[in-house]
Formats: structure tokens, C-alpha cells, sequence
């Protein structure tokens, strides 16, 4: 966890406080005024400050990722952006962050914290960790580079965090366009049956059978898929024996875990490309327990690849993206430069205190570029990407401002 002198600057304020109202309630009782409503006034500014320390130490949003080094070594640098992002689109005083890695490698993750200013610093409890699969030896090979370095650990999340009630898992590729409390309200919403929260793959209804294991019944909008890529997950609820699968796997109910995932995984082997599929294979015996998250809270380039209405992201285009997801490198390459924007003006900031100029400001002109504006995929989109970031620099126009 990162240090914070904040709450002894609180505390000296409380203290203060106190001592200048019992002056003040002196006084009064020497020109023979009542003290009953001073003391009043003691208690309630104690009390205030009190609930706003309080609020300094707990953090109601919880984000994890994983970000593994592999053959690239992008992944914690992806991480670093996007709580970075997360911080300076916050809220609320500090957030809980939880990021997973190799191990031994736990002292660099955090230098990369340690670089940034002291008020930046006090505005995240981080908890850096290893990873570690709760799977038998023979297994853990099998899953540990599936997709991408350790990316497949996001399944074990209830198990590894048996003491933990809900987290937003978010992949290191994705940046935050708007306040991550607004992402977490979200869990608000469920149902007292839904254990997650995922967004639409794609706008459009699959043409494909209900049977197909891949995909999962949307009541009322047909078969579709999920992106992974932002899940919010009720870990108490995935810990508890909920799931079901076909009576030809299985009669049990399970819990998420191994015992769950491991038979799916192997019966659906020759179609799994990573374990996304099998988070949608999950569900598509569950579509009961899944809560679909707006398409506005997981944008990628597949909305606004084409002009084809049926995979489009109408609430992103009307209200903002509010988180951008730079998948298939997006964040990187030229495929669909309006990512890159973006993820450059993040990467740029350089925590001023005018977020105006120095933040909004810096990713506009990147995303009004000519050649980003007109691009085939995804040019046009500019105020998809740049409405809700301005919507809240103009209500925070300073970090001190927001917190």
C-alpha cells in the first residue's frame, strides 16, 4: 500500500477544530451565553471530519488485473495506463487496486508507482501479488500461457480472493473514460441472482443454434457473446454452487471454481481460443446469472469498424464511451488509430494539474488528427471518445478539484 499523509493532516484539522470551538465555548460562558449548541457544533465538525477520513481509508471500488511478462513486456506498461487512468478519473479520494504477476517481479510493478508524485501515489492502496493457480500441477501448464501469459488466472479470481465480496476486473489493454465509481454502480443493478457483469462482444443477434455452447441467450435480443475484457464479478455469489451445466456433464450444481471450468474447458477444447470462451460457455448454461453490462463500458474497435448498424454501440454513441478497450493491439498499431489516440494522450500526461489543457485537451487534437479523424475504421467517432472525458474534466478541471 502506498503511504498517505492525508489523514494526519485530517487529524491535526479535527484536533484544531476542537480546540478553537472550546475556546469559543469559554468565551461564551464567560458573556453568560448557552454552550449547549457550541458543543453541538464541536460534535457535528468532528463527526464530519471523522466520515471523511473514514471515507480516506475505505475504498468502495476494487480493480484487479494481471499482467504477466512474456515475450512482450507490454502488459505492465498497459496496467500502469490504465490505473493511471482510473486515478485521474476517480472520484472518490483513493480506490483499491490488486494487480497479479509473475513472480518475482512484484518490486518492479511497484516502482513503476513509486515514480509518480506523492498526491498521485496517495490515491491508490495497491496490493501487488503472484500469481498462483489453485490447480493441480498437471493443469496449471495447461492454462497459465492459454491466450496470453497467466491472462487465463482471471477465472480463479473467487478462489484466489476468498476473502474479498466483489472486484472489477479489467484487462491491462483498456482505459477509463469516465469515473470507475459510475463502472462499479453498476453491481447496484443486478439481480439477487447475478453473479457478474459483462458487456455484448458486438451489437448484432448470432445467427447460430441455441445448443452452441459459445454463446449465450439474451432474452429478448437473441444469442450473442461477451468480452471479458471488463467483468464485474460478485465473487461471494460465484463462491456459492449456482452453476449448472447439461445433464450430459453433469447433475451437480458447482461453484466457479476448477470443478466448474475444468470439464467445460476439456469437452469444448477444439473451440476455445482463450478463456473468454469459456467464461461465455459458463454462462451459456447460466444466462440467468449474467447481468450484460452496457456496451458503453467495454468499446472496441469491432463497434465502429464499418457503418453496419447491427454491431454498432448506440448508448456509447449517444452518451460517450466510457471505457475504451484496445484490443487486438489497437492501442499500438494503425488499424484503428483513434485508440492509439488515446492511449498516447494517457500515456503523455504527465499528472498537471490542469486536466483541461494538459489531459482533454492533448487527446482531442490526437483524435481529431485528419488522419485519425477520416480513417476507415473508426474515423467519424470522435465524440464518441472525447464526450465523457470532457463532461468530466469540465466538472473537475484540477486534480484537486476531484478530490
Amino acid at each position: 500500500m502506498i503511504t498517505s499523509s492525508r489523514q494526519a493532516r485530517r487529524r491535526l484539522a479535527v484536533l484544531f477544530a476542537t480546540f478553537l470551538l472550546g475556546f469559543l465555548a469559554i468565551i461564551s460562558l464567560i458573556q453568560d451565553e448557552s454552550v449547549s449548541d457550541i458543543i453541538s457544533e464541536i460534535d457535528e465538525t468532528a463527526r464530519d471530519v471523522y466520515h471523511e477520513t473514514k471515507l480516506v481509508q475505505m475504498s468502495k471500488v476494487h480493480l484487479v488485473v494481471v499482467a504477466c511478462e512474456g515475450k512482450s513486456k507490454s502488459a505492465l506498461d498497459e496496467a500502469h495506463n490504465m490505473i493511471k487512468s482510473a486515478v485521474l478519473l476517480s472520484i472518490d479520494p483513493k480506490i483499491k487496486v490488486t494487480i497479479f504477476t509473475n513472480e518475482g517481479n512484484e518490486d518492479h510493478v511497484r516502482s513503476l508507482f513509486l515514480s509518480w508524485p506523492l498526491s498521485a501515489q496517495e490515491r491508490i492502496q495497491l496490493n501487488v501479488r503472484t500469481v498462483h493457480y489453485p490447480l493441480p500441477p498437471e493443469e496449471v501448464s495447461e492454462f497459465r500461457d492459454w491466450w496470453g501469459p497467466c491472462a487465463s488466472f482471471r477465472l480463479f479470481l473467487p478462489e484466489v480472493l476468498s476473502d474479498v465480496d466483489s472486484v472489477v476486473y479489467v484487462d491491462s489493454d483498456v482505459l477509463f473514460l469516465a469515473p470507475p465509481q459510475d463502472l462499479w454502480s453498476h453491481f447496484d443493478k443486478f439481480t439477487e441472482h447475478q453473479v457478474g457483469g459483462l458487456a455484448p462482444r458486438v451489437g448484432w443477434d448470432f445467427k447460430v443454434p441455441g445448443s452452441n455452447p459459445n454463446f449465450i441467450l439474451r432474452a429478448g435480443a437473441g444469442m450473442t457473446q461477451v468480452n471479458s475484457g471488463v467483468f464485474l464479478m460478485n465473487l461471494t455469489r460465484m463462491r456459492e454452487p449456482v452453476f449448472n451445466t447439461a445433464e450430459s456433464i453433469s447433475l451437480n450444481s458447482f461453484k466457479w471454481d476448477k470443478d466448474l471450468l475444468l470439464p467445460l474447458y476439456y469437452r469444448n477444447k477444439k473451440d476455445m481460443y482463450g478463456d473468454q470462451n469459456l467464461i461465455n460457455t459458463a454462462f451459456h448454461y447460466n444466462p440467468e446469472l449474467i447481468y450484460f453490462l452496457p456496451c458503453r463500458w467495454n468499446y472496441h474497435h469491432k463497434f465502429c469498424f464499418d457503418a453496419q448498424s447491427e454491431r454498432s454501440c448506440p448508448e456509447a454513441d449517444e452518451m460517450g464511451a466510457a471505457i475504451a478497450h484496445g484490443n487486438a493491439k489497437t492501442f499500438y498499431n494503425n488499424y484503428s488509430p483513434v485508440f492509439k489516440a488515446i492511449n498516447d494522450g494517457f500515456t503523455k500526461y504527465n499528472w498537471q494539474n490542469d486536466l483541461r489543457e494538459h489531459l482533454f485537451l492533448e487527446i482531442e487534437k490526437r483524435v481529431r488528427d485528419p488522419s485519425v479523424e477520416h480513417h476507415e475504421h473508426c474515423g467519424g467517432h470522435s465524440e464518441t471518445f472525447l464526450k465523457t472525458l470532457r463532461i468530466f474534466v469540465e466538472k473537475y478541471k484540477t486534480l484537486d478539484r476531484v478530490i
